[in-house]
């Protein structure tokens, strides 16, 4: 990607099918590239049908998870929900995977947390899987450490050839493996990160990715977005880097973003749709 132009998502609210599709067409007129949804054991919908009903009533606007959590899911189901997800929104989904943000969604759930390191290797053996899933071949075969398929057949297939993969990633081993395998990286930031420390994340996936590097677009996720001091909620203590000032001093900061550290894709939460959309009118596409 030799030039990347500006796309922006905002995380999905709604607690019934009217407040949520109304969500996603005012999400759609609004410019946003994306309508985005975690994947938590907390007060939200589960993403991948949520994501479909937005799709219902949307024609433009792209759907992402940020980010699915490998554990929950087997990467076989995985890899077919994905798809179907793809083939009901018409090509408009971009699949988002990590190993997990919240640790409390495990333990709430009685699932095993294990150590990063066991948790990365089934996320490689995961992103191993749905490249044969969605490849040409109809039946795949896999036999990894943590996960084995014997002939099982890969349908359906993806509009999209190829899926788009996101990754989020904190750690260096998480960082180069997105660098190595996926389209899209999110850079996970820490509440206790000094600010050098972004383009430190941001170089190991230069160094890791080699000649791929200019083909890899970077999202960042904001939880603090004030425009003008509007809105002034509890975002403001969230962890994360943060968007604040007048339409044109934000606007500013993210080509400073852009410009210092690559990233193009910016993500923020659902309260400030309204309040962020002056930024995305000025800076989409561009």
């Amino acid at each position: 990607m030799s030039e990347r132009k500006f796309k922006f998502g905002v995380s999905g609210r709604g607690e019934t099918m009217a407040q949520w599709q109304d969500f996603a067409r005012k999400a759609e007129d609004l410019g946003y590239w994306s309508l985005d949804l975690p994947d938590h054991f907390t007060r939200q919908f589960s993403p991948l049908p949520a994501l479909v009903a937005a799709g219902q009533v949307t024609s433009r606007i792209r759907f992402a998870t940020t980010m699915l959590c490998n554990d929950f899911r087997h990467p076989v189901m995985l890899a077919k929900e994905a798809a179907t997800v793809d083939v009901l929104t018409d090509g408009r989904f971009e699949l988002g995977i990590g190993t997990g943000s919240r640790t409390d969604d495990l333990a709430e759930a009685g699932m095993e947390y294990d150590r990063a390191g066991v948790r990365i290797e089934r996320l490689e053996e995961t992103l191993r899987i749905l490249d044969l899933y969605y490849g040409e071949a109809e039946r795949i075969n896999f036999a990894g450490k943590h996960y084995q398929i014997a002939d099982i057949e890969a349908y359906p297939k993806p509009v999209q050839e190829p899926m788009p993969i996101m990754v989020g990633a904190r750690g260096e081993r998480m960082l180069r493996l997105a660098a190595r395998e996926a389209d899209i990286v999110g850079v996970m930031m820490g509440a206790d990160d000094a600010p050098g420390v972004l383009g430190e994340k941001i170089a190991v996936v230069k160094e890791e990715a080699g000649e791929r590097y200019d083909q890899i677009e970077f999202t960042q996720l904001f939880f603090n977005v004030q425009i003008d001091g509007k809105p002034d909620g509890p975002g403001a203590q969230r962890p994360g880097l943060s968007l604040v000032g007048s339409r044109d001093q934000v606007c500013e900061q993210l080509l400073q973003l852009r410009e210092e550290h690559d990233i193009s894709y910016i993500m923020v939460i659902g309260p400030v749709i309204e309040a962020f959309a002056p930024v995305v009118a000025k800076l989409a596409g561009s």
